[in-house]
């Protein structure tokens, strides 16, 4: 029961995560460039997300479907 609360616990700061960093991304862009600087700070920070955090969210994925299959069987 632990170990599904903490895997959940996981899934839930890997999203926060993200969106954490698309907002700081838009944030820092937009106080140094404005409009468009925050723009292209949300690219950057969704780019930089996807490589790095990536990963690990197709991991969390694939754990999710093979529950499912389980459950199926």
């Amino acid at each position: 029961m632990l170990s599904k609360l903490v895997v959940k616990l996981y899934s839930l700061l890997l999203e926060t995560a993200l969106w954490v960093m698309l907002v700081v991304g838009f944030a820092a862009g937009f106080k140094l460039h404005g409009l468009l600087g925050g723009i292209l700070g949300l690219i950057i920070a969704a780019i930089f997300g996807a490589v790095f955090l990536g990963g690990l969210l197709v991991l969390n994925d694939i754990r999710k479907r093979v529950t499912e299959l389980e459950k199926r069987c």
